[in-house]
């Protein structure tokens, strides 16, 4: 289903108010809601057909297939495929928005319980000029034993611009974060990033802020990396996107 009226976005366990919601969108010019009815991506959404070589020796190459994003009982699936071991290219999974300048990101999703991908939101133009919201499935990748817990935590980062060091902070994650629907954020506003989760804070940035046009992305991949994804996953990787309302300028 595809809408450009503004609707609240829900999220299991959670009910953010209506007003607030209007608040948040009223400072853009336009509002998309995207649900997944019927079998086929809803128009508005593209997935990625693109390979993202390596870049360091022992690394693997991720691939983004098309097929590996599928719309079924009213959710989209992005899957990494189990049993790619020995491969150096891996085929992963990735949808995008059209581009838009600064924006209002909420997504319900459910996270992959299988160890060896990461599940990413983020807005991209290029590597800086991004920010992003991460999940690391392995508890063994050196990024969460690095953690505050020493476990798997979120990872809210915005990527490095003109020689500046990545601004990244850790954010507990739900004890539920693979088994039930939460809603990840992000307001993107002129010297501002904010992130959320289930709609509360977790950090506002002012440094590294992009400024450029940018797709809004999700994806599912792996590269091999023992300080990243590890992998790749033994078995099927999934994660469930059940919706994703966009307020933004075009």
């Amino acid at each position: 289903m595809y809408s450009s009226t503004i609707l609240p976005a829900l999220c299991v366990g959670l009910a953010a108010a209506a007003p607030a919601m209007e608040q948040r969108q009223a400072g853009y010019a336009a509002t998309t809601t995207w649900e997944f009815t019927g079998n086929t991506l809803p128009t508005g959404l593209t997935a990625s057909t693109w390979q993202v070589d390596a870049d360091k020796p022992g690394l693997l190459n991720h691939r983004f297939d098309a097929e590996n994003v599928v719309v079924q009982d009213g959710a989209m699936l992005l899957t990494v495929p189990g049993g790619q071991q020995g491969q150096q290219t891996i085929s992963s999974a990735e949808v995008a928005t059209f581009s838009v300048l600064y924006g209002s990101v909420r997504v319900e999703a459910q996270l992959t319980e299988v160890a060896g991908v990461v599940n990413g939101f983020f807005f991209y133009e290029s590597d800086s000029q991004e920010q992003d919201i991460e999940f690391v499935t392995d508890p063994e990748s050196f990024s969460n034993k690095d953690s505050p817990s020493g476990g798997r935590e979120l990872q809210y980062t915005n990527q490095a611009t003109q020689g500046q060091e990545d601004t990244m902070k850790y954010g507990s994650a739900p004890s539920d974060i693979t088994s039930a629907i939460h809603e990840y954020g992000i307001d993107w506003s002129p010297g501002s990033t904010k992130y959320y989760l289930d709609g509360e804070l977790q950090y506002e940035f002012t440094t590294n802020v992009p400024t450029e046009p940018s797709a809004f992305l999700i994806n599912n991949w792996v590269n091999g990396d023992p300080y990243w994804t590890l992998g790749p996953p033994k078995t099927d990787a999934v994660m469930k996107v059940t919706k994703i309302t966009l307020a933004y300028n075009p």
